[in-house]
């Protein structure tokens, strides 16, 4: 492995001149053991026989490692080391294909503060959780904030029609149905501690920010819906949460209050 690194050179030289000096003493050795000499001295003659192919083996195997060995372990942990530097950067928490399993649900949300909701409708993990929004929305000091789309733009119900399988009028059907379990949540009078938005912006994600964590479900490609997907779990002072905070700030701006 070439360098210009002085200190690595002198090292590097001192690495060849070992290996050359172990060698020859392996030669020497193998030769001393096959003269006339070591038939007369058949235990010595063994002895630096092994010794002899033990040093020219050794060699062998130090000359493969420090050209090939060595430069395949440095790139190996450097990639390591880079993946690691770019997951502590990132506040990545938790990857997988799970979102149920993302983390504990019911707990993240009963003791959140805010929750903010970015989704095309949710309407399953709404109900899966409702016990947790219900508890979360009757405290004091919370704060519900949940971004839907449009369901009066036709071309954003036709463009998520399309992305689910769905008929725009199935479509805009799921977009009411949680537009209207998020009002129930908030009983008959509302309480100022949920909002409801809408816009016409076309979900390329699901995203749940809870407090100092944020949780982003991708979608895919292929029509219908699919049990397992992409699921990302950051937290607050990384590279992928402020990317996805800074992306429901977008959409907050450019979406409009209907609720309450």
């Amino acid at each position: 492995m070439r360098t210009t690194n002085p200190h690595r050179r002198v090292t590097t030289f001192m690495y060849w001149l070992i290996s050359a000096a172990a060698a020859a003493i392996g030669v020497f050795l193998l030769y001393l053991g096959s003269t006339s000499w070591a038939d007369d001295h058949k235990t010595l003659s063994n002895l630096m026989n092994q010794l002899g192919g033990l040093a020219i083996v050794s060699v062998a195997i130090a000359l493969l490692w420090e050209l090939a060995g060595r430069r395949a372990f440095f790139n190996e942990m450097l990639e390591v080391h880079n993946l690691k530097n770019d997951v502590v950067q990132s506040a990545l928490e938790s990857i997988g294909t799970d979102y149920t399993k993302a983390l504990d649900w019911s707990a993240a949300i009963s003791n959140a503060r805010q929750l903010d909701v970015f989704s095309a409708w949710a309407n399953t993990w709404r109900n899966q959780n409702l016990s947790a929004l219900s508890t979360l929305i009757a405290k004091g000091n919370s704060k519900i904030r949940v971004f839907v789309p449009d369901p009066t733009d036709r071309n954003c119900v036709k463009a998520l029609a399309g992305r689910f399988g769905y008929s725009e009028t199935e479509a805009r059907g799921k977009i009411t149905e949680a537009i209207d379990g998020y009002k129930q949540l908030d009983g008959p009078t509302p309480s100022g501690r949920l909002e409801i938005w809408t816009s016409s912006a076309y979900r390329v994600f699901t995203s749940y920010r809870i407090d100092d964590r944020i949780v982003v479900t991708l979608y895919h490609h292929a029509t219908g819906q699919r049990a397992s997907v992409p699921v990302l779990v950051c937290r607050e002072g990384g590279s992928l949460f402020r990317f996805f905070e800074n992306d429901l700030e977008v959409v907050h701006n450019a979406s409009k209050q209907i609720y309450p």
